[in-house]
């Protein structure tokens, strides 16, 4: 009996040793085969442990979104700086040496006369309304027919009721005034006045404005002004009436070519007229150095607008500037693009060229 007890312990301390050998073996055979299936399903990209795939994903994910995140930024990063862009996209310089200008306005031009160059552009085609710079249109009908000899610089014009009632900005014309054509030309130039360009409208349509009106149409599509139409004599608000930065530029660059001697008059600082003295409203006669024009404009659909030329020594810019929000941004902002202008021209390097073609008869 003890011989047999004896014998059955010795098997179960045998089994004892025996066992846990047998299961760690069987333990690491398992772990073999589900590392083996792992590698395998990852390289089938199976999703052989759910959880810790999802992880895995989500790793991935967020590493992908780090990259589109600094990508993203890099992105905007750039955008806060200004690109370069060719002469011909809207804000930019033809000289690939200029930084990027911006100029608070809707529309803006600026021309190096000499050459036809556009050096700068912004919005050349935008529908606007001209507010006073009809006015350059209005003249240019008076000068040409002065040049063609059909009426003379001394000419009375008859200054009806309706035309020294003419509301906005005036020269203070009296009703049942006989003005001299040549007075008149000072008072739209210089103080731009409503009320002389209605008497002018009045007395070449023979009575009635809207034949004047219809001749300027007619003579601005002539000069190639194919985006702009004129409902008024002087650019008072009225529906319909827009043009464009381009149109300006083409329209002033013709009159300053054809009548070049209008700028001694466009300079003149200010202008009595029936003992009432008005200060021409382009404030940077006398201010910036070598302009002497051409010409301002406000309503309130198409804000402050400038046609301004200066010259230097042998040079002579022309600039459009369009919607400015106020008078002091329309001031600075044309003073900043005539400065960089020069500085432009005067460095003489670039090879850009937009040539704009000016009437001639």
């Amino acid at each position: 009996m003890k011989k047999w007890f004896f014998g059955l312990i010795m098997i179960f301390m045998a089994l004892a040793v025996v066992m846990p050998g047998i299961a760690m073996a069987k333990h690491s055979k398992v772990d073999k085969n589900s590392s083996q299936t792992s590698e395998a399903a990852t390289k089938k990209g199976k999703n052989p442990h759910g959880s810790s795939a999802s992880k895995q994903t989500s790793t991935t994910h967020f590493a992908q979104a780090k990259t589109f995140s600094k990508k993203h930024r890099s992105k905007h990063a750039a955008s806060d700086r200004p690109a370069a862009k060719n002469p011909s996209e809207p804000g930019s310089f033809s000289r690939e040496y200029a930084s990027q200008l911006f100029v608070r306005a809707k529309a803006a031009l600026l021309m190096d006369m000499n050459t036809g160059e556009i050096l700068y552009s912004l919005n050349p085609d935008e529908s606007i309304a001209p507010a006073s710079l009809t006015k350059l249109l209005t003249l240019y009908l008076i000068r040409e027919a002065l040049q063609q000899n059909k009426i003379g610089p001394n000419e009375l014009i008859p200054v009806s009721q309706q035309a020294s009632h003419t509301s906005g900005s005036r020269m203070s014309l009296r009703s049942g005034e006989m003005a001299p054509l040549d007075e008149l030309i000072k008072g739209i130039s210089v103080v731009s006045a409503n009320d002389a360009c209605e008497a002018v409208a009045e007395y070449f349509g023979q009575g009635d404005p809207q034949a004047f009106i219809a001749r300027m149409n007619d003579k601005a599509q002539l000069l190639g002004m194919t985006h702009s139409t004129f409902k008024t004599p002087n650019g008072l608000p009225a529906p319909g009436q827009y043009t464009t930065a381009r149109d300006i530029l083409m329209l002033s660059t013709d009159y300053l070519h054809r009548f070049p001697e209008a700028l001694a008059i466009h300079s003149l600082p200010n202008y009595t007229h029936n003992n009432r003295t008005h200060t021409n409203s382009n404030t940077l006669l006398g201010k910036f150095p070598g302009v002497d024009g051409l010409k301002t404009g406000f309503v309130c659909e198409s804000g402050y607008n400038i046609v301004a030329t200066a010259k230097r020594g042998d040079t002579r810019l022309l600039a459009v500037v369009l919607g400015s929000p106020s008078k002091g941004v329309r001031e600075r902002e044309t003073e900043k693009l005539l400065d960089r202008g020069f500085a432009m021209v005067a460095d003489n390097t670039g090879s850009h060229r937009t040539q704009l073609a000016y009437h001639k008869d």
